[in-house]
């Protein structure tokens, strides 16, 4: 598992640990867990990621062209309606001022990318003409980092086919150039999954959890859980836990470089300081495997097509990014995309099973 040490967290970045020696509610709030969960018949409610709804899909146009307009036309006169319109999207339009009716004024792709961070887009049409490769391939380079599919409408007219999946959308046909990185049947069974390993591994390591705890106070008093803030999801800010290994600063005291515990060595040596990130899988920021979480960025990086994971393919191949310099980290990327372009539910349990010789083993650390 990767570690980023306490200490090189810039002081902008950290959070005050939770207080008390083992804060369980307010390491369920920072986990994302809904309260109805606990709730008699809440379980559902674990399953709430926006992709595993049973909803009409939400589709973006990028390229405010006549295809564009053709493809607005027949989403309007089509009932009942597959799809919710999202918007147009063209950095260049042709028209200045270019409006769609029902839709509003055309908005930048930059615009498209901050607004699927609050609400995903599940479909992204490019509307551009197969006559203008460079416009279709700079659209694609531009939304490499959303985790939707993208298509391009087949326009025929003696322009040779694109590559990709034929679909139809409103009768307007589609050929999908970019699948998402996980179908939403294979979302399901991922969130299955993630939900019976982490409430599997809470309750076995229930006792290890409170001992860790309780050592971690007793050699340091304070909040004996660190929280940072991580990038998840397409890019979705999320609070990451880990249990503290680091002295805890005294109130008033000015922050600066924190002195490592003697029990935080250790922690950090057997990953078992990520532990509590199972109360992160459980709440749905993260899953048991995948890229691991990084800081925050303005921009998505193709890692956000996925959950953060607990555990990863670019761990298991003892990848450490972020540790031992720019070549290892070019590494994990790799690997990490690798990962994403390979997914299957099977590719999950080899990492799980690898991961758990690699803690038994003790090669887990850096």
């Amino acid at each position: 598992m990767d570690h980023v040490p306490e200490e090189a967290v810039r002081p902008a970045e950290q959070k005050a640990p939770a207080r008390g020696i083992w804060p369980c509610q307010a390491a369920v709030n920072a986990a994302g867990i809904p309260p109805e969960a606990f709730a008699p018949g809440g379980f559902e409610s674990l399953f709430s990621d926006h992709h595993l709804h049973s909803r009409r899909r939400r589709v973006a146009v990028v390229g405010a062209t006549g295809g564009a307009r053709r493809l607005l036309q027949k989403l309007r006169f089509c009932q009942p309606a597959p799809a919710v319109l999202a918007g147009v999207y063209d950095d260049h339009p042709a028209e200045p001022d270019c409006q769609f009716r029902g839709v509003g004024p055309v908005k930048p792709v930059e615009a498209l990318l901050a607004q699927a961070r609050r609400c995903p887009v599940d479909l992204v049409v490019l509307a551009f003409p197969p006559s203008r490769p460079d416009q279709i391939s700079a659209a694609l380079a531009r939304l490499d980092a959303l985790p939707a599919e993208i298509a391009v409408i087949d326009e025929g007219n003696g322009h040779p086919a694109p590559p990709g999946r034929r679909v139809v959308l409103a009768g307007e046909r589609l050929r999908v150039l970019v699948e998402p990185p996980i179908p939403r049947a294979g979302a399901l069974l991922k969130r299955g999954m993630d939900i019976v390993l982490s409430l599997s591994a809470l309750a076995f390591c229930a006792p290890l959890l409170l001992l860790i705890a309780l050592l971690v106070f007793l050699e340091s008093p304070g909040g004996v859980l660190f929280r940072q803030p991580r990038a998840g999801f397409n890019n979705q800010p999320f609070t990451m836990l880990k249990f503290r290994t680091t002295i805890a600063e005294a109130p008033g005291q000015q922050a600066g470089n924190p002195r490592p515990m003697r029990l935080g060595r250790f922690l950090r040596r057997c990953g078992l300081d990520e532990l509590p990130q199972l109360l992160n899988v459980l709440g749905g920021s993260m899953s048991v495997v995948g890229p691991r979480p990084r800081a925050a960025a303005p921009h998505c990086s193709p890692r956000h097509r996925m959950k953060p994971g607990l555990t990863g393919w670019a761990q298991v191949n003892e990848a450490r990014d972020g540790i031992h310099g720019p070549e290892e980290a070019a590494r994990a990327a790799a690997l990490d995309l690798d990962y994403a372009r390979r997914w299957s539910i099977w590719l999950d349990i080899r990492i799980v099973l690898r991961t758990i010789g690699m803690v038994l083993s003790g090669r887990c650390a850096p």
